[in-house]
């Protein structure tokens, strides 16, 4: 079929070819943080809804602002430990600044408002703040990231600081299992060189991919007559959540667009979001990209030449009801909806139910023009949602085993731009 543009969230076309129905089962969700448009402190979590939603989620998709929390003395307080960034015992050089992330869930029967705090309680601080209030009210059941800036001290050596939640009341608690246990910083200073930059990330933060020279442009029909068979690229790793999906994907370029295919065996297709800024609550794929790996190899936090893009394939059982989408989620002074060619379909083979999802993104996108031969920081993932009727996200596959939220650059792999 013929590809057309489509618009995101106010799109009047699409291509789209519906080639089969798929088996719509719910599952026991987990839940999660995913993914960070403010970078450090978007909180998601599942919003049942009746049907397929057609309107921007608003804040369906993130967590109240604070609101005041009473003491209910009758209520507990209780975290559990969901996720965090800079693993303990990594490197780091003198006076290296760093932020340190923990995704926390709420699994006690207190709501988390106005007057709880993040706060440091005993070790080595770091240069980091006293007290961080919440910008958010937590649900029991629902999850918060709390963030901290820090800087590495000037002599070698190991540090530690232990940081806790405290109440309006000035109760302090941690992680379970016994509420007690402070979650900590750790981190290990040294003058040697820790990072020296390169043309390319280490092995185990996955397999190097290339993109090869179109010398025939892809058509997107959904049909991937000019691709592979199978697509060259497995997506192999579970790196956040649970998912039981498997993934293919394939890269082609010329010098005005990178091209992808995605092929995802999947038997729980649900994606009723918004497709905005919710978009990866449902299936959905995500890029990240670092335009300048070598300028910027040893920098943990994403900048201005790194970008986050979540394509979503529409509501493929009924795409009148949501078109694709993309969404650019950073730099934060363009994120918003962008526009390029998707072109997206269910499959209903029996060994491979599931869907294909073909994009033709413009360099321009990202500020350049590849002459071939280039080598930039790349992640690309794929988010599950198996929660028919919700907007929710059960997991993500990637290419990369360490692909982490808030995203860290340093733990993206390479996509190498192959000369013609």
């Amino acid at each position: 079929m013929d590809t057309k543009k489509l618009f995101p969230l106010s799109m009047t076309g699409a291509a789209i070819m519906l080639l089969g129905g798929c088996s719509l089962l719910p599952s026991a969700p987990t839940q999660f943080q995913f993914p960070t448009p403010n970078w450090t402190m978007s909180k998601l979590f599942e919003v049942p809804t009746s049907k397929p939603r057609t309107t921007p989620a608003g804040t369906n998709s993130a967590l109240p602002a604070a609101t005041v929390s009473p003491t209910a003395p009758d209520c507990v307080n209780s975290a559990g430990l969901a996720g965090e960034t800079v693993p303990n015992g990594t490197f780091m050089s003198p006076g290296s600044a760093f932020m340190k992330t923990w995704t926390l869930k709420n699994t006690g029967t207190c709501m988390w408002g106005k007057g709880y705090a993040l706060v440091f309680d005993r070790g080595d601080k770091m240069g980091g703040a006293d007290t961080i209030p919440l910008t958010a009210s937590v649900p029991p059941g629902a999850v918060y990231t709390f963030a901290v800036n820090l800087v590495a001290p000037a002599a070698d050596g190991e540090y530690t600081g232990y940081w806790k939640i405290q109440t309006p009341q000035r109760v302090r608690f941690g992680v379970e299992p016994d509420g007690l246990t402070a979650f900590v910083v750790s981190i290990k200073v040294t003058q040697a060189p820790v990072c020296a930059a390169q043309d390319r990330r280490p092995a185990e933060n996955g397999t190097a991919l290339q993109a090869t020279y179109a010398v025939i442009e892809p058509v997107l029909d959904s049909k991937l007559v000019e691709w592979e068979s199978p697509l060259e690229y497995p997506v192999p790793h579970v790196a956040l959540g649970e998912t039981a999906n498997g993934a293919r994907l394939g890269l082609r370029w010329d010098r005005k667009y990178l091209y992808l295919a995605v092929r995802v065996t999947d038997s729980v297709f649900a994606q009723e979001t918004s497709g905005a800024a919710n978009l990866l609550q449902g299936d959905a794929v995500e890029l990240l990209l670092d335009m300048d790996l070598r300028g910027d190899y040893c920098n943990s936090i994403m900048s201005g030449d790194d970008y986050q893009l979540g394509i979503s394939p529409g509501y493929l059982p009924d795409p009148s009801l949501q078109s694709p989408a993309a969404y650019l989620f950073y730099p934060l002074g363009k994120k918003g909806p962008v526009e390029f060619d998707v072109s997206a379909a269910l499959t209903a083979a029996p060994d491979m139910k599931g869907w294909i999802l073909e994009a033709k993104i413009p360099w321009s996108l990202f500020g350049i023009s590849p002459a071939g031969g280039e080598s930039f920081g790349f992640v690309f993932s794929v988010a599950d949602n198996d929660q028919y009727g919700s907007i929710h996200q059960d997991g993500i596959l990637s290419t990369s085993p360490r692909r982490t939220a808030p995203p860290n650059p340093m733990l993206w792999g390479t996509l190498q731009i192959i000369a013609e």
